[in-house]
């Protein structure tokens, strides 16, 4: 079983943290900080706040970082609708726990591989059918909430953004995460809890790019959620 899936299974919140560059010192800085989860990326990357180059490129940072930590490493793979096999095996020989990526951009190859778990974003553009379907689907693990259209990418969280998630979270049959695409003060971010859904996946829009910002956020945020909590 996929790490990831006894994570969701035993934490009734979870924070993974997208980084901004496949390296083992800002993975280590995220693992220090709390984080249950680490996303490395590869190609064109809503998930961690930057442009990736392809998996062949990226690979060995990959590799680094998911046998640096202790922590699952799941792996963001923008644009790869058309991954050749030799290339899926490698992806998951790097030590790769968990894909993500834009439910009609993953491949058949990888929807179907049960080595690794799969958490399939929504999009902006996705219909309330299209997520109850995508729930259902026994090859999915989890659903990630990643409905803010690029021209909304950092600007304020509004009520309408927490009504879209809760949405999500009443029509899905899995969990849902929220990838944080705007701005949530880590004093606001208990108010996520009461949507139902499950974690949330922060990028450099709000860790920032040093290994001490990483800490001191991810310390500082799981401090406000957990607060009364558990």
């Amino acid at each position: 079983m996929p790490k990831i899936t006894a994570t969701l299974s035993e934490k009734s919140f979870v924070f993974l943290a997208a980084l901004l560059a496949n390296r083992v010192d800002l993975a280590a800085a995220a693992e220090e900080g709390g984080a249950d989860a680490l996303i490395v990326s590869a190609g064109a990357s809503d998930f961690g706040a930057n442009r990736f180059g392809g998996f062949e490129l990226e690979e060995e940072g990959i590799r680094s970082v998911a046998s640096t930590v202790s922590i699952p490493v799941g792996l963001y793979l923008g644009d790869a609708v058309h991954i050749e096999t030799a290339e899926w095996e490698r992806v998951v020989e790097a030590g790769i726990d968990f894909l993500i990526m834009f439910a009609h951009q993953m491949p058949l190859l990888a929807l179907a591989d049960k080595r690794v778990a799969k958490l399939a974003a929504i999009g902006a553009g996705y219909v309330i059918e299209q997520v109850k379907a995508l729930s259902k689907d026994p090859n999915i693990d989890a659903l990630v909430a990643a409905t803010t259209p690029s021209q909304a990418v950092a600007q304020n969280m509004s009520a309408l953004d927490l009504g879209t998630l809760r949405l999500l979270v009443d029509l899905s049959e899995k969990p849902v995460l929220n990838l944080v695409q705007k701005i949530v003060e880590p004093q606001f971010l208990p108010i996520l809890l009461q949507t139902g859904c499950r974690g949330v996946i922060l990028n450099s829009l709000s860790l920032g790019s040093s290994t001490t910002s990483i800490k001191l956020v991810l310390a500082d945020y799981r401090s406000k959620v957990f607060e009364g909590v558990v």
